[in-house]
């Protein structure tokens, strides 16, 4: 593909992608995107240059113009525009937004003239980056530019450090969040969570999870006005009272299921009293039967042990009764007896299955009970996703990693921290990070079990959010085999490819 500069005229750009009927014949010609622009914002602090990773746009940009007399789907057919670096630094990244007659850009290459946007995937461009999907996406790009190659790279980068701190925040507002669906005194945690959204990088990357309402709450927690026992915290708690109870299942007309199925049975016991009472007392007779010589055969059982006992101590050999039967005999007597009450006890049951209607009302305690039982198992999962959260322990070990090793002037030592780093996010956090997303949206598909709109299903909604984010962020992470992206996508990732087209 041609290498050569192409800069946009500025009255086209002003011109705008085609989205009327009148500009069908632009729209043939014509690629347009509309993407934000993620960079590092210098600022200046007593210790030293810190950066900030902030957003900014929307911006709609020509892509490309078809050429003159070129056939649109020959290889050198389109002419890529670039954007000069007087426009976007140099050290930018970029993720879509939706806007009319505007494509999804998918890649974009650092030229030494500026910044080229593409809209396609695997055309095997040199140094090409992709563009993301949200802004925790566009952050992972510009981290894996940085952590990506070589550990002398890195350390030379004038914001690694800034980025390493930035993964540390981020997975405090991970502990954070999920910490809250536990703690008795929430207050300060949400104190220190209002802190940490109120940073320019983490309140992009969590701009959707809080309502104005809930920022309200956690400015009051801030400013120490709420207590840990005010109802208003229990937003971010799951509630017993969120599940749902048999009661609450209803039918398509919004009556109780478990009301009318119980008249239904009320009716069919009422139609069938006589026939169901003689039926169910012969059933309990050959129970009582079978019950009986299962006693015999064990008490028999016992006995022939105890003669083989004593015949081995004395000697004798033959049989010790003379006359009569022996327990063998006995006991394979009673063993026939209990097939002829098993069958006719069955026989019974058949007759009871034949009655009109019973096979609508029959195991009603069963299921309801089964349905309760799953209700329970969603609830301990919703309440018990706190325990795949990070540890404060943890974080403070990253923490220290990073200020004491990596930040070191020893270049040998920081090498040795950022390895130490690197092995432990793998090792301990990220596995934490899938399990949780993993759970949430187990939750998440269980609408039959949790409240649809309940503050307990905003709440794990927010940590599957917030956990998807997450691993957009370190997508390029090594995980296993693969990148942790690649990981994700070939299991969760495909669920959600399928869900998308469903």
């Amino acid at each position: 593909m041609p290498s050569e500069a192409s800069f946009p005229p500025a009255d086209f750009v002003r011109r705008g992608p085609p989205v009327s009927v009148r500009d069908l014949e632009r729209k043939k010609r014509e690629k347009w995107s509309r993407v934000v622009v993620v960079s590092p914002r210098p600022q200046e602090t007593s210790e030293r240059v810190r950066h900030d990773f902030v957003s900014k746009g929307p911006y709609t940009l020509p892509l490309a113009v078809l050429r003159d007399d070129v056939d649109a789907g020959d290889k050198f057919a389109w002419q890529f525009f670039t954007h000069p670096f007087s426009v976007f630094p140099e050290d930018s990244c970029f993720y879509n937004v939706p806007g009319k007659g505007c494509l999804g850009a998918r890649l974009f290459v650092r030229a030494p003239e500026g910044l080229r946007l593409y809209d396609e995937v695997g055309a095997n461009l040199e140094g090409s980056e992709f563009v993301a999907n949200d802004f925790p996406g566009a952050l992972g790009v510009l981290r894996h530019r940085v952590l990506g190659g070589a550990p002398e790279n890195a350390l030379a980068s004038p914001y690694l450090i800034d980025l390493l701190e930035l993964d540390v925040d981020l997975l405090e507002l991970f502990y954070l969040t999920t910490f809250l669906l536990r703690t008795s005194a929430p207050s300060k945690s949400l104190a220190q969570l209002h802190a940490l959204i109120s940073r320019p990088t983490l309140s992009g990357f969590v701009r959707e999870l809080y309502s104005d309402a809930e920022r309200d709450l956690l400015r009051q927690a801030r400013g120490g006005e709420l207590s840990d026992d005010a109802p208003e915290v229990a937003a971010f708690r799951v509630r017993d009272e969120d599940f749902l109870q048999v009661s609450d299942v209803r039918d398509g007309k919004r009556k109780q299921v478990v009301g009318r199925l119980m008249k239904e049975y009320e009716a069919f016991e009422a139609e069938h009293k006589d026939e169901l009472t003689e039926l169910s007392r012969q059933i309990q007779g050959h129970e009582h039967t079978l019950e009986e010589i299962k006693v015999a055969v064990r008490r028999l059982k016992d006995a022939q042990k105890e003669d083989k006992v004593k015949r081995g101590i004395s000697g004798l050999w033959k049989r010790a009764a003379l006359f009569g039967k022996s327990k063998t005999e006995q006991i394979n007597e009673l063993k026939a007896e209990a097939v002829k009450a098993l069958r006719a006890k069955r026989a019974l049951e058949q007759q009871i299955e034949e009655i009109p209607g019973y096979t609508e009302v029959r195991g009603l305690t069963e299921r309801m009970q089964g349905f309760q039982d799953s209700v329970a198992t969603i609830h301990g999962m919703a309440s018990n996703i706190v325990d795949h959260n990070v540890a404060r322990s943890q974080l403070n070990g990253l923490r220290t990693l990073v200020r004491e090793k990596v930040a070191s002037l020893d270049s040998e030592e920081a090498r040795k921290g950022l390895r130490t780093y690197s092995l432990r996010l793998r090792a301990e956090i990220l596995p934490r990070v899938l399990a949780a997303y993993e759970i949430s949206a187990y939750v998440l598909r269980r609408p039959d079990a949790i409240r649809p709109g309940s503050q307990s299903q905003l709440q794990v909604k927010r940590i599957n959010t917030l956990a998807k984010s997450l691993i957009e962020y370190f997508r390029y992470m090594p995980y296993g085999n693969k990148d942790l992206g690649e990981a994700f996508d070939s299991g969760w990732g495909q669920v959600l490819q399928l869900e998308a087209q469903l």
